[in-house]
């Protein structure tokens, strides 16, 4: 057993997120009943690269992309439909990202599937009312790493433009520990995989307005590598802003996302220009 799976653990740790998960997965159930949508669709050829969009009511409507976690291993882009509720009641396209997981493919496979569906939003939004000059980025916990992932790629003038903000929840950025825990059985994650895959150790290029957010009951590994990555934007003069989130943990820093009355989605909703 290694030192560091007790920071990871987050079932052990929160025996009732699974509660949290259910809820989840039933105000999902119930978005895609009452809201228009589009469900899986592809952006790529696998299984896992596919999206899920739900249009706002009138065009050109800011674009909010979500990415969930699940240690890059688990989860799935259905079980969090529910965050689109709020959004589009508040004026916003909606849409979720989906990949194929570890052991299945590798970390490195998973950052690049996201990027892809990153570009294919970019280019395809419009068809859903979404504004492709006006679109924010938010991940969960490894999400959010991949919200990293997609701020350094090296895009065209016009795509980094179309940026508006990032949003990143309990986030890591570092995978040395994660490597060296009970996550490496299926990530088999290589030293040469934290370095030269870890945001924290890459070039930071963080152009847009972020909120690196992370909840005050998460383990100390969470709220170091926010604090971390956020040592980084402030080297770099990236615009952030850190949050604490009082009596929050890793499940029920997601669940704010499902509704607009807490400050963290006002502050979500004003970056994305609708509240």
């Amino acid at each position: 057993m290694s030192e560091y799976d007790d920071q990871f653990n987050l079932r052990k740790r929160h025996p009732f997120g699974r509660a949290h998960l259910l809820i989840n997965g039933l105000q999902s159930y119930l978005a895609t009943q009452t809201l228009r949508n589009s469900l899986d669709i592809s952006y790529g050829d696998s299984s896992g690269e596919k999206v899920d969009i739900f249009p706002a009511k009138s065009p050109s409507a800011p674009v909010f992309v979500f990415i969930h976690g699940g240690y890059f291993r688990a989860l799935d882009k259905k079980q969090y439909r529910y965050i689109a509720k709020p959004f589009v009641e508040a004026g916003c396209t909606v849409a979720l990202v989906n990949y194929d997981l570890a052991p299945a493919v590798s970390v490195k496979e998973i950052i690049e599937q996201n990027i892809k569906a990153f570009l294919w939003i970019y280019k395809n939004i419009d068809r859903w009312n979404g504004n492709p000059n006006n679109i924010v980025i938010c991940g969960h916990s490894v999400g959010a790493f991949l919200v990293a992932k997609i701020l350094e790629s090296e895009w065209t003038p016009e795509v980094r433009s179309s940026i508006s903000g990032a949003i990143m929840l309990s986030g890591l950025y570092d995978l040395t520990k994660m490597r060296q825990s009970y996550l490496n059985e299926s990530l088999r994650l290589t030293e040469d995989d934290v370095t030269n895959l870890s945001p924290i150790f890459g070039d930071i290029r963080c152009f847009t307005k972020a909120i690196v957010a992370v909840g005050d009951d998460e383990t100390a590994e969470f709220i170091d590598q926010s604090k971390r990555y956020c040592g980084k934007l402030q080297q770099t003069n990236s615009p952030y802003e850190y949050i604490l989130l009082k009596n929050r943990n890793h499940y029920t820093v997601s669940r704010m996302l499902s509704s607009r009355n807490n400050d963290l989605m006002n502050k979500i909703l004003d970056i994305c220009g609708v509240n």
